[in-house]
């Protein structure tokens, strides 16, 4: 049997008996069966729109079921090669192999010694400042998938990533924007005080538990403090972020102006790096929905603040 389906639904195991491009023109007489993840990712990266696909010879489409982690990672590379130049790419690419291990040194010294790294953390947020003068966006949109066993590691870069995009765009003072850096790499590093079992539970967190959580901003300040060379900017960030607008936060339910400026551009960052990000077990949002759910989270944000972002950083291209 022959259906048309869109080019989006294409995944390894399908037989293609023709592409379309906009114009509705056959791109190719070429008929064959996807059998890698590289032919998969010629198709995605084709002009073509659409397929149709000859299901006796291969897979049928299920449009119900989300596409398979291997096909969600193939679309990403393609998406990102047409969306950036080559050497921004590269840069980007080359800044995350080269902080990964530095963060996950800073990482796992709170979790095995409660300590803190201040010098690896110091590298990573020089290295991210450098290069996000060339390369934000870039580095920022390949950080948005996150396999399971790198899930933290970039988050916290892209928290970092983007608070530095961020204060350069509000035109802060540099030694601010470098706080913000150091601040948003590290502003979970209480989590590393917190067992794994719990952190990693699958089923949902008892009460007890759940309170466990919700200490990761006290536990990761008591960390930072004392550390020379550790700003109260830094430190705010790491106690504040999860403060709400409205009073609703935790851990304090500090409202407005009392949320430091810093924590309160934590906040945003945090959250729509959450809220755009592929994970294995469940698929981001797209930058409008993310957005979108923002604006409407009344009382969440600085709603001042999350305006310049969304007017600065993504209508202005910054973020793509």
């Amino acid at each position: 049997m022959k259906k048309r389906v869109q080019i989006s639904h294409i995944c390894v195991g399908m037989y293609i008996e023709e592409l379309e491009d906009r114009s509705h023109s056959r791109l190719d007489n070429r008929q064959f069966l996807i059998t890698s993840e590289t032919e998969l990712k010629v198709v995605l990266a084709s002009k073509a729109m659409s397929a149709v696909i000859n299901t006796s010879k291969g897979k049928d489409v299920v449009e119900e079921t989300a596409p398979a982690w291997n096909v969600v990672r193939s679309r990403f590379e393609v998406e990102l090669d047409a969306t950036f130049p080559a050497s921004e790419l590269q840069q980007a690419r080359k800044c995350i192999e080269t902080t990964r291990p530095l963060i996950k040194r800073v990482f796992c010294d709170a979790q095995r010694n409660g300590t803190f790294d201040f010098d690896s953390a110091q590298a990573v947020v020089e290295t991210i400042m450098s290069d996000a003068l060339q390369c934000a966006s870039a580095l920022i949109a390949t950080t948005k998938l996150k396999e399971h066993d790198e899930g933290t590691f970039l988050h916290c870069l892209a928290v970092s990533a983007l608070m530095i995009a961020f204060g350069r765009s509000l035109e802060l003072e540099e030694e601010m924007i470098r706080d913000l850096g150091l601040g948003g790499l590290v502003h979970d590093i209480g989590k590393a005080t917190i067992p794994l079992a719990i952190l990693n539970k699958p089923g949902k967190l008892t009460a007890a538990e759940f309170a466990l959580v919700r200490e990761h901003p006290v536990r990761g300040a008591a960390l930072l403090r004392g550390v020379p060379g550790i700003s109260q900017t830094v430190t705010g960030i790491c106690l504040y972020h999860h403060e709400k607008h409205d009073g609703a936060g935790y851990p304090f339910g500090l409202k407005d102006e009392a949320i430091p400026l810093a924590a309160r551009i934590a906040a945003i960052c945090d959250v729509y790096d959450a809220m755009v990000t592929d994970r294995p077990y469940k698929r981001g949002w797209s930058q409008s929905q993310a957005i979108a759910m923002m604006l409407d989270s009344h009382g969440h944000f600085d709603r001042s603040l999350l305006k310049r972002f969304v007017s600065q950083l993504v209508v202005g291209g910054s973020l793509r």
